[in-house]
């Protein structure tokens, strides 16, 4: 009888030390925010995101979502309004774009709020996955050079089951031809920008 009960408690101890393969750790990247000017800004930008999402009432990305969601933030420092664009998978071959329009000082203030979907070969166009890899402009080397008087920022947050990423850049529009972040930063807006417009 000893026996049984001796294997079932191995059986056990064995079990509990075992990993399960299935669980994957969760990625969660946020630029450096601790030293530079352009990590002060992306400090705050992240903050601010943190509220206009309260109070648009959109759900979080910070823990992953179950497919794949990416946010571009278009901000104006002067003028309103103030726009995300918010391209989410569905499924795996449907994806949906929605355009909100607010007021920066009162982002429950909302002008404007529609969703269209958007065909495989718009998200192709997309190239998202490429921006996993872009460099927010608080880890250039040269990132705090880039500034401007009269413009505005972008954030860029993207989310899938298993990572989350945020990235900031003041006036990409500007700088895009100082450095590739910037440029793709610039492109992905404009390109959001024309599909919600194409419908």
């Amino acid at each position: 009888m000893r026996l049984p009960i001796v294997t079932v408690i191995f059986l056990l101890t064995s079990c509990g030390n075992r990993q399960d393969p299935d669980i994957v750790k969760f990625d969660r990247s946020i630029p450096d925010t601790s030293k530079t000017w352009a990590g002060h800004m992306t400090r705050e930008a992240y903050s601010q995101t943190r509220i206009f999402e309260n109070k648009l009432k959109l759900a979080t990305l910070l823990d992953g979502v179950k497919n794949h969601e990416f946010r571009v933030w278009k901000l104006s420092s002067f003028y309103d309004s103030q726009v995300v664009f918010i391209a989410k998978s569905e499924s795996s071959n449907r994806w949906t774009l929605r355009k909100v329009s607010f007021n920066r000082a009162k982002p429950d203030s909302v002008f404007s709020d529609f969703v269209r979907i958007l065909g495989q070969g718009a998200i192709d166009s997309l190239n998202l996955e490429r921006y996993w890899q872009l460099t927010s402009q608080s880890d250039l080397g040269l990132g705090d050079s880039f500034g401007c008087n009269d413009g505005g920022d972008i954030f860029i947050e993207m989310a899938n089951p298993w990572r989350y990423r945020f990235m900031w850049h003041r006036c990409p529009d500007i700088h895009k031809d100082n450095d590739p972040s910037f440029r793709l930063t610039s492109e992905l807006a404009d390109k959001l920008n024309a599909l919600a417009f194409d419908h």
